[in-house]
């Protein structure tokens, strides 16, 4: 008999690979946002803005904030399937009784949301941004200098910037991605005549409803950088949509919506049809 792979190894190595690919993107993608240092690229295109950085920080610079991130990666998608399988249940049941038919899916990703940026998003997402938008690494360095250097300077609770407009960022990103990925399974189904989807149309659904999430869900994520950055200025969130609308216009809730959907897009590609295989062979082989 053939040896098959470990999944959980399948999974780590996906994870791992997805974050070292998807850094670069990452890195540019938060300082485009950066009301800081967005300046520096100001008329640069993307080929042009990596060679900036690469020229004048060397090319580790566009893996600043890896370690954050991959403290961040694997438990979050833990629990963004935690909460679809622990949440979206209840909500089923309660369609058209309580709440709207369709809706369960959306308010399965509110709940997730929620609870992905309460527990841990927030502080590894400051954490990140941090070292991302320091240039040259002036101020932060390592992840636990960094962690030390804020709570030191600013406070315990500074680790909680932005965790309003994270809220809304995981919560709507999620109500869009669980949406959206059944939207498209739907329509896959509907060609299959209803037969079971093959890894391809799963794997299809979870990348077009990443692009779906990395556009619709771009303004809470540009808001939240700059929450979250250094010396932001601004009082609360409402203070910084105003000035945003304001002094920048409409199109600054989507500065680096392309590189957000780059950077995501193959990660939901990976991660459903993933989900969905581990899904099969637990209720095919454990008899869940």
């Amino acid at each position: 008999m053939s040896k098959t792979k470990d999944p959980k190894k399948s999974i780590l190595a996906s994870t791992l690979a997805g974050t070292g690919a998807g850094k670069p993107t990452d890195v540019l993608k938060t300082r485009y946002q950066s009301a800081r240092v967005s300046a520096n690229y100001e008329g640069f295109g993307i080929i042009k803005s990596f060679q900036q950085i690469i020229g004048r920080e060397g090319l580790f610079a566009l893996y600043r904030g890896t370690l954050p991130v991959m403290c961040i990666v694997t438990p979050r998608v833990s629990l963004q399937y935690t909460g679809l399988a622990m949440f979206k249940p209840i909500f089923d049941r309660m369609e058209g009784v309580i709440i709207p038919p369709g809706s369960s899916s959306a308010l399965t990703g509110v709940c997730t949301g929620i609870m992905q940026a309460v527990t841990l998003v927030t502080p590894l997402e400051l954490v990140k941004i941090r070292q991302q938008t320091d240039l040259n690494k002036q101020k932060y360095r390592g992840m636990f200098s960094t962690i030390v250097s804020i709570v030191r300077q600013e406070g315990i609770l500074a680790l909680y910037n932005g965790l309003l407009p994270t809220i809304f960022r995981q919560s709507w990103g999620l109500a869009v991605k669980f949406t959206g990925y059944n939207t498209f399974k739907d329509f896959f189904s509907t060609i299959n005549n209803n037969q079971p989807l093959s890894p391809w149309q799963h794997a299809a659904s979870g990348f077009s409803a990443n692009i779906l999430v990395g556009i619709l869900n771009s303004p809470p994520d540009v808001v939240k950088t700059r929450m979250q950055d250094q010396d932001v200025g601004y009082k609360n969130s409402w203070e910084c949509v105003k000035a945003m609308l304001r002094k920048e216009g409409v199109k600054s809730f989507f500065k680096g919506a392309t590189l957000r959907c780059v950077r995501i897009a193959p990660g939901g590609a990976i991660q459903f049809s993933t989900y969905e295989y581990l899904d099969k062979v637990i209720k095919e082989y454990i008899k869940v």
